[in-house]
């Protein structure tokens, strides 16, 4: 593979409409190649190398998802969540266990904590936010987000096994210039927080793929 398909395949990765644009024949090789070359994707006298290398290019070179793994796929949505990113502290961990203990999820309470390497993740119902009141005072906060919306997307079991599904979700969402805040992974669910303004265009996105 050469540094110019190299640097294409990477400027596809952050951009998939272009790829899209190009599949569907919207856009010809000379044309891309020229914006390509604007972008910073090679230089101005590697015009033709570009429409040479955009000609070998295989832009189907996806993988095969059976249909079945998005049709079979249940879909919940929550609304109303905080997630709060604390510098990472034993001291929080052991105060943020006392708190799992008494989540009552059985009434659909949200609680979930990620432990990362710098840091720890609480993902919690707003109407809990008062319980971190303290949590603030004692403990340093990164970041908060407000506003969220929980969306889970439950596959069935051999869906596991296969590659290429949470590529066609991501690619789906960011071609519709939807923000991914945050994303959890409890195989085969997968859990998306997203800003409340893009969940109608986001089931819109996902009950597309359960039809395809």
């Amino acid at each position: 593979m050469t540094q110019l398909e190299q640097d294409f395949r990477l400027f596809l990765s952050k951009n998939p409409e272009i790829e899209m644009c190009y599949s569907k024949k919207l856009i010809n090789r000379r044309s891309l190649a020229r914006y390509l070359i604007k972008k910073g994707i090679g230089k101005q006298n590697q015009i033709e190398a570009m429409i040479a290398m955009l000609r070998r290019f295989n832009f189907n070179d996806r993988p095969e998802i059976n249909p079945i793994f998005f049709r079979d796929t249940k879909i919940q949505l929550k609304d109303n969540i905080l997630v709060f990113d604390f510098e990472k502290d034993k001291q929080l961990l052991k105060f943020l266990q006392n708190i799992v203990s008494n989540t009552n999820y059985d009434q659909g309470d949200t609680l979930k904590i990620v432990l990362g390497s710098n840091s720890i993740k609480v993902f919690i119902d707003k109407k809990y936010k008062n319980l971190f009141n303290k949590i603030l005072e004692e403990y340093k906060l990164n970041t908060k987000i407000e506003e969220l919306t929980e969306l889970s997307i439950l596959f069935n079991q051999k869906a596991s096994q296969e590659k290429g599904i949470l590529a066609i979700i991501t690619q789906e969402l960011a071609i519709n210039n939807i923000i991914i805040n945050e994303l959890l992974t409890a195989t085969p669910e997968l859990i998306f927080y997203i800003q409340d303004k893009y969940v109608l265009k986001t089931l819109e996105i996902l009950k597309r793929l359960q039809k395809s």
